[in-house]
């Protein structure tokens, strides 16, 4: 099979989904590459029908719409001087729909002060901390944009560390317990908890029903009330009539010329195991921070492209992300309603103490099931606690999205003997948390411990999202193919374009200079929306 388009777009989750819309939507004919399977039939038809997802821990840990690390192997190693060894890690969605599908769709905005951190706190030492080349203001039309395209939930004015805007396209939805809860508790100590912004409809929306708080979001919503690419700005796309969605196609390369600063388009692997070349006026790679610069790394017959810099790859973040976990004398059942539905910004202001640390947004409630429970505190109590409903019904969880800041070895290359199935080199990752990182977790982990026992734990655990060998267990992926406008100092410039190749566009969280304090999602789909309305027009760039 072969083809001609105006753009191909390669994966389909926040980003990839969101240009993919933007061009079908101005009339550009669009090939919407996706390596994972539909798991949603007749996207396009009048009637939106369920999903073949469902409320299934254990479809979802058999890799039915993630990453199978038997058959696509990551390797972590700490530092550069390590030996990497194969891990089961950082598994996002592999389905049309991306990651989207299985996030929990916490969807609030960042601040002016993420994209302005040297400027307002300084260098780090052993970091590379950098202002972003774009202002909070370049994102706010767009940041409109996508919340109404997918459908964000959310109470104006509730937060009032958040910048001015106009109202949500929903109110927030029924409160989980747990959030009431340690609501309550962070309110009484002086704090100022509010509802999660969520793309997850509160009510009718966007042909899709309300959410019924089953609890599975992160299963994938088997109704559809989780905004999802898939059956939101995906599914409009597919109904402009242009655009070619290719399920369980794996792209191998960019094609390009000799001198590799003009792509020709894309060659992938169909289902079938026949390799299809799909030429292209422009490429839009949006596979996600580890996928997108494995891409570009191995293309042009492993020469690379887009890499004069030698920063492709580079300044990997993961956000980190650390929770106190409370255990109460009485029923919370974390199981039931939308994973997180109260946050508070308290502690993204510094707290006076005259240096760079700062916390980040801090989410109320949390999510647990049991085989989950089971799985992730073996250490603790094992298939008891996976079993006895008494004991996981009783937590809660207070959990920081902590600024990781870009250390220029951190970062994503791919591994000179190990490879996937599709025949190319398995993805390394080199990882070491920088201690300002870790002095963040210990500055705000007994603050979060508080909320925990002024809420009315009886105990609480400390829990790191960094395993034991130092692989961080969180899928915020960004910064190794990082904005500017210095083609020395960044891979993309500030409207997601390689500096190096003229066509080739970033339309995922890779382009993020620093991780900030905030879930990325939103923004990597506001990103995404600014970037295709360029590329559809430079002189007219609105949604």
């Amino acid at each position: 099979m072969t083809g001609t388009f105006d753009a191909v777009v390669v994966g389909s989750g926040a980003g990839g989904g969101v240009a993919a819309y933007v061009l079908a939507a101005r009339g550009w004919k669009v090939a919407l590459v996706e390596k994972g399977r539909n798991p949603y039939p007749a996207l396009a038809d009048d009637t939106l029908r369920g999903s073949l997802l469902g409320n299934d821990e254990i479809k979802s840990r058999r890799f039915y719409a993630y990453q199978d690390p038997l058959l696509e192997p990551r390797l972590f190693r700490e530092s550069p001087s390590a030996t990497a060894a194969g891990k089961a890690f950082q598994s996002l969605g592999v389905c049309v729909g991306g990651g989207t599908v299985q996030y929990d769709a916490d969807s609030p905005r960042l601040q002016r002060t993420d994209l302005r951190m040297r400027e307002a706190y300084g260098a780090v030492q052993g970091a590379d901390v950098v202002d972003w080349p774009i202002s909070y203001d370049d994102l706010v039309p767009f940041y409109d944009a996508a919340e109404h395209a997918v459908g964000v939930q959310g109470q104006r004015g509730a937060d009032p560390f958040a910048e001015p805007r106009a109202d949500y396209p929903m109110p927030p939805g029924h409160p989980a317990r747990g959030g009431i809860v340690l609501s309550e508790a962070a309110r009484r100590l002086g704090y100022h908890p509010h509802p999660m912004p969520m793309a997850i409809n509160s009510m009718a929306y966007g042909g899709r029903p309300a959410c019924v708080n089953c609890g599975f979001c992160n299963m994938g919503c088997p109704a559809n009330a989780k905004g999802s690419t898939a059956v939101t700005v995906i599914r409009d796309a597919l109904r402009t009539g242009n655009v070619t969605l290719l399920a369980n196609h794996c792209v191998l390369e960019v094609t390009a010329n000799a001198a590799g600063d003009h792509a020709s388009g894309v060659r992938c692997v169909g289902p079938d195991g026949a390799e299809v070349t799909l030429g292209a006026r422009h490429v839009l790679l949006g596979a996600n921070a580890l996928e997108t610069p494995r891409l570009l790394l191995t293309s042009r017959g492993g020469v690379g492209l887009g890499n004069s810099s030698g920063l492709v790859g580079r300044y990997l973040m993961f956000h980190v992300i650390f929770a106190a976990i409370g255990i109460f004398p009485f029923e919370i059942r974390a199981h039931r309603g939308r994973v997180i539905t109260h946050a508070m910004a308290d502690f993204t202001v510094p707290d006076g103490t005259g240096d760079y640390v700062r916390g980040g947004y801090t989410e109320l409630g949390g999510s647990i099931h049991p085989v989950a429970a089971g799985v992730q505190f073996p250490w603790l109590l094992g298939k008891t606690l996976m079993t006895d409903g008494r004991y996981w019904r009783r937590l809660a969880t207070v959990s920081m999205i902590g600024e990781d800041v870009p250390v220029l070895d951190n970062r994503v290359d791919v591994d000179p003997a190990a490879h996937d199935v599709y025949g190319r080199p398995a993805v390394r990752v080199t990882y070491g948390r920088h201690p300002r990182d870790q002095a963040l977790v210990d500055r705000y982990m007994p603050r979060m411990v508080r909320v925990a026992r002024e809420a009315g734990a009886t105990d609480v655990m400390e829990m790191d999202f960094a395993r034991e060998d130092g692989a961080p267990d969180t899928k915020h992926l960004l910064g190794t193919t990082r904005m500017g406008t210095d083609p020395a100092t960044a891979v993309t410039n500030p409207w997601g374009r390689l500096h190096d190749v003229d066509n080739v566009w970033v339309v995922d969280g890779g382009v993020f200079p620093t991780s900030t304090g905030f879930n990325p999602t939103l923004t990597q789909q506001a990103l995404a929306w600014r970037t295709a309305a360029y590329l559809a027009d430079p002189t007219d760039v609105r949604p």
